[in-house]
């Protein structure tokens, strides 16, 4: 026994795919730009992170300026895990944070 779709419900589910994957793919975008950072002449330059994903720090003492449109979350252990959430807005800039890892938001 085979079943057979019409055309219009083919068109409805392949109508929906398409815009579910258009909401992972905005999800899962860059914030445009480059988190830098510096600690005791080490250097880190993440461009355009993207959104979710978790990326390595310098630790304490470090200098880190969000040069991107997004905001990005510090946390002092190195896997994002911690619940102490540090917010540093688009443009901001720290002289002295403990940054074991960060997260872009958007």
């Amino acid at each position: 026994m085979r079943m057979r779709f019409s055309p219009r419900s083919v068109l409805a589910v392949t109508a929906g795919v398409l815009a579910l994957s258009f909401v992972n793919v905005s999800t899962a975008s860059a914030a445009p730009g480059a988190v830098i950072m510096e600690q005791g002449g080490n250097f880190q330059q993440v461009r355009d992170p993207q959104g979710g994903q978790c990326y390595p720090g310098l630790g304490p003492d470090t200098a880190i300026a969000n040069r991107t449109s997004g905001t990005i979350l510090m946390f002092p252990d190195n896997f994002c895990q911690t619940r102490i959430l540090n917010p540093l807005g688009p443009g901001e800039f720290r002289p002295d944070e403990n940054v074991g890892s960060f997260l872009a938001l958007d």
